[in-house]
């Protein structure tokens, strides 16, 4: 974060808690995202393993793989976008509360998706519902850190304002 000083010259401020939080968090979100993108597009032997981390158990058709890559692309933009956002955070607030929602969405899905998820893929009720407080967690998580390493900003009155 930059100010302008009363010389002209540009001071640093050191950044805050919250804000290295969240750089961490969201480099924590890019590079999950890409190496779940990159291993799903990449290595069948990986996706197995993904798939039985959520606890689900596919049957792994040609047609059921191959829907996996157009997906493993989007986690890969996904991971880039949240690697720009850990760089440069209040720059890039849009796609930090992109992410807040669709954590949101996802934990959603659990709920409103979650006796598909069962009869499909053999997911464990306990398990959606643990899933559904990671995904729950993650949003309301990022989004107050957000909130926290927003710079405050003093709303002043004079009198001729006033």
């Amino acid at each position: 974060m930059s100010t302008m000083s009363d010389r002209g010259f540009v001071a640093y401020a050191a950044p805050t808690t919250s804000q290295r939080v969240l750089k961490a968090y969201l480099w924590f979100i890019a590079l999950f995202h890409l190496f779940v993108g990159l291993s799903v597009n990449m290595s069948a032997t990986f996706t197995q393993m993904i798939a039985n981390g959520y606890g689900a158990h596919v049957d792994w058709t040609p047609q059921f793989t191959y829907i996996l890559h157009p997906l493993g692309a989007f986690m890969i933009v996904l991971g880039l976008l949240a690697g720009a956002a850990a760089r440069e955070p209040e720059r890039y607030e849009a796609v930090i509360l992109g992410f807040v929602v669709l954590f949101a969405i996802r934990a959603l899905h659990r709920v409103v998706y979650g006796d598909v998820l069962s009869q499909a893929f053999g997911i464990p009720a306990s398990h959606n519902t643990a899933n559904l407080i990671i995904f729950a967690v993650q949003a309301v998580g990022l989004f107050v850190l957000w909130r926290a390493s927003r710079p405050r900003v003093r709303a002043t009155t004079t009198a001729a304002t006033a």
